[in-house]
């Protein structure tokens, strides 16, 4: 393990909450994306050559879910591992772990005050400074794996200043247009700006556009296509090798997404995929990816679909999963997303809605915007998290289902106040 002590910072010693708030505006926008500002304080890092097998996981939907396989899988064959994810839902740490346990708030604030002192005068956003944290502590900790998951599109993305030596595409849809582009083609091209010539490429989606193979053969990566040179079925994986594995019990992780973290691993070189390596992934599972919340007598399930791709998948879940009761919606979204699409793949599923308040949030739509989105829709109530929880609480019956989607703010309210209960003896799962 390598340690090295920050530089001696002009700031005065800040606590990781101070520090957070500092970050939030300490640059004039909350995306800006481009590599040179923040590829310049890597170098002053020595952060741009790691040592550490890097994987990067791009894509539209299903990173987080791949990242955690992936990093699951490399640490049970015995390796130190880094995982960095975004956005978190309770806490900043969940955002960089080493080996499954989050960075502590003294490492973290040691990594911001590392970075300060190289940034000098080049400002930095929240995110490329919380990406620059997680490489810097992966390094200091003398990892042999880290996985990477991208923010936002792949090409610009903070996190692409790194060389990676397995590159990984998840499903491709329309998010985050007024960066991306408005098309699938122009979006798939901005994705595939993570593989690097002559390294694998792995992509999950299974009709990928047009622009994404042209991208890569044109980068000479070495495309890894799903359904081409690996597939999937809802029990077993097969991969580049002809290898053929069966997929483990994982509660709410598409067999695409396991089978891109296995594809990815696989073509690394780096450990022996295995199925006894596959058997230490049973019962995994990804908090807000289809997550049930422990309640008497209410099924709840909670999951961070935020775009029309994912809505489409959870509405999916709840087509093959009927409830005896009533299905109810607690939905909150950010302003920037497809509503209309992301309403219209619920046709038919809710049979009322309630919508959480996120004024709070800069970028939240709010909810006279959704409600009016809706058009007529049975809208049962509006208000803050807890208070219509209270509501829905007192006036479900056994056998209902709650379903807490939207964003990742819709689910870490929620993921809060149960915290909350649990601690005061109330319990979750």
């Amino acid at each position: 393990m390598r340690r090295r002590e920050a530089g001696p910072s002009h700031i005065m010693a800040l606590a990781l909450t101070d520090w957070l708030d500092r970050l939030q505006s300490q640059h004039p926008v909350e995306i800006d994306l481009g590599l040179e500002r923040v590829a310049q304080v890597a170098g002053r890092l020595d952060l741009l050559r790691p040592e550490a097998k890097t994987f990067t996981v791009g894509g539209t939907n299903g990173k987080g879910s791949v990242v955690e396989v992936l990093s699951s899988l490399l640490a049970a064959s015995g390796l130190t591992v880094g995982a960095y994810t975004s956005p978190h839902l309770l806490r900043f740490n969940e955002r960089i772990r080493i080996s499954g346990n989050e960075a502590g708030d003294r490492d973290i604030v040691r990594a911001f005050e590392a970075i300060e002192d190289a940034r000098r005068s080049i400002s930095l956003t929240y995110f490329e400074v919380a990406t620059l944290a997680a490489m810097w502590l992966f390094q200091e900790n003398g990892v042999d794996a880290q996985v990477l998951e991208v923010g936002l599109g792949g090409r610009l993305d903070a996190v692409n200043i790194i060389d990676a030596d397995v590159a990984v595409v998840t499903s491709i849809g329309l998010d985050h247009t007024d960066w991306l582009g408005d098309d699938r083609g122009q979006i798939a091209i901005e994705k595939a700006g993570i593989a690097r010539p002559a390294r694998p490429c792995v992509v999950a989606d299974l009709d990928p556009p047009d622009t994404l193979a042209r991208r890569l053969a044109e980068l000479g990566a070495q495309s890894s296509l799903l359904g081409r040179d690996w597939s999937v079925t809802d029990s077993h994986f097969q991969g580049f090798s002809g290898k053929q594995l069966q997929f483990p019990n994982c509660s709410g992780l598409l067999p695409q997404n396991i089978g891109a973290a296995m594809e990815a691993l696989e073509r690394s070189g780096l450990v022996d995929l295995c199925q006894e390596l596959i058997g230490s992934l049973e019962s995994l599972s990804v908090t807000g990816r289809l997550s049930r919340h422990q309640h008497p007598s209410i099924d709840v399930i909670m999951d961070v679909a935020h775009n029309t791709e994912s809505v489409k998948t959870l509405v999916d879940f709840l087509s093959k999963t009927p409830t005896a009761g009533a299905t109810k919606a607690m939905f909150g979204v950010m302003g920037d997303k497809p509503i209309h699409d992301m309403i219209s793949a619920c046709a038919g599923v809710f049979d009322e809605w309630h919508l959480i308040d996120l004024s709070h949030i800069d970028r939240a739509m709010t909810t006279g915007q959704v409600t009016a989105a809706l058009d007529g829709q049975q809208v049962m109530a509006r208000g803050e998290f807890e208070s219509l929880w209270r509501a829905i609480e007192s006036q479900s019956s056994s056998g209902d289902r709650v379903v807490i989607f939207g964003s990742f703010f819709s689910v870490g309210e929620a993921l809060a106040l149960f915290d909350a209960e649990g601690a005061a003896g109330g319990g979750r799962h």
